[in-house]
């Protein structure tokens, strides 16, 4: 079996060979006991638990604290209405500095927060379980944030035990039905954006129905969206808007709807996609708080030009690649230089000069 086949099959996972050239050496080590890549592949065409394995080969780990912090504020804000301890759940989480975000946004606005960080790498779970971290994962957190939730220690920092005591982590594949129910917060976000459209419906479906009626889900602006229907709809919280699983019965199931793909798929990028192009006030807000990080200023780019201002689209991805070309190579990076060149096209396409 082909590696794009195994990903798909058994994670979402969409494939291409700039992830499989930077899984490389991840794959290497897995393939030692096989004595080589193909038989890797054909033990994970025939064992469930190295399928597992190969595909978390694949994920991109890569993240930091305080992202799309807006994000975090006003869920909490919308937390503090409960008359008992939210629950929230940070679905891909990495190495969990999402989680102790969430916590800390969560704290900071007065409400009790039990925290539940998953992922499908269990490498990044068992970091994510420490708490502790290199500083760098700090990058573009405000002061105020950092202080709530670490405390220094020498070259990194550490989870505050109070903060740590209201975490845990798990393994967990988004394919699969939510190992709990009822969640008051949902993250999902810069996950789906690796699926395929069909697999990302599937972990939609199962994220909306692990929420609490009332419940928020927190997705990133370059993600899938699902659809707004009777079961989900956009709530304005604090500046912020946020999908929320409505208090109803669920009534449709719709398909969720494919922005700018963000890596290499054997389709033209289609006008259409451009409907998922995040609020213009937001994005400039988050690309003035956070000018140096491109992932924001391709988010600005997409929303001056869904807001119909190409020329100012193009200078913020102008922006973006400037700062992507100072770049190494890395799973992130690859991917957003795959979501520059898309963007590119559909800015000349619009008239602008990228």
């Amino acid at each position: 079996m082909k590696f794009d086949e195994l990903l798909e099959r058994t994670a979402g996972l969409r494939w291409n060979e700039p992830l499989e050239r930077l899984a490389g050496a991840r794959l290497q080590r897995l393939a030692d006991p096989h004595g080589s890549l193909a038989g890797l592949r054909q033990a994970a065409g025939a064992r469930a638990d190295v399928a597992a394995e190969v595909a978390a080969a694949f994920t991109v780990g890569e993240t930091w604290f305080h992202r799309f912090g807006e994000q975090l504020d006003a869920a909490a804000l919308a937390l503090r209405a409960l008359e008992r301890p939210a629950r929230v759940w940070s679905a891909g989480c990495s190495t969990g500095e999402e989680v102790y975000a969430l916590l800390g946004a969560c704290l900071r606005a007065g409400v009790d927060a039990r925290a539940l960080g998953t992922d499908l790498n269990p490498d990044a779970v068992a970091v994510a379980a420490t708490g502790v971290y290199p500083q760098r994962a700090l990058r573009d957190a405000p002061p105020d944030r950092v202080a709530r939730v670490f405390t220094l220690d020498g070259p990194q920092v550490r989870v505050k035990p109070d903060v740590r005591a209201r975490a845990r982590f798990g393994v967990h594949n988004l394919l699969r039905p939510a190992p709990e129910a009822g969640f008051d917060v949902i993250a999902c976000r810069n996950v789906l954006i690796y699926f395929t459209l069909g697999a990302a419906q599937q972990a939609c479906e199962h994220l909306i129905t692990a929420l609490a009626p009332g419940g928020l889900l927190l997705l990133a602006p370059s993600d899938p969206r699902p659809p707004i229907t009777e079961t989900l709809e956009q709530v304005r919280v604090g500046g912020t808007v946020l999908l929320r699983r409505a208090a109803g019965p669920r009534r449709a199931r719709g398909a969720v709807r494919d922005p700018l793909p963000v890596l290499p798929v054997p389709r033209p990028v289609a006008p259409p996609a451009l409907a998922a192009a995040p609020d213009l006030a937001q994005a400039r807000q988050r690309a003035f708080v956070s000018p140096h990080d491109p992932q924001a200023q391709l988010d600005l780019s997409r929303a001056f030009l869904h807001a119909g201002q190409p020329a100012r689209a193009a200078a913020s991805l102008r922006a973006a690649q400037a700062q992507l070309g100072a770049r190494g190579e890395s799973w992130e990076t690859a991917h957003l230089r795959a979501q520059a060149a898309q963007m590119q096209r559909a800015v000349q396409d619009a008239g602008g000069e990228a």
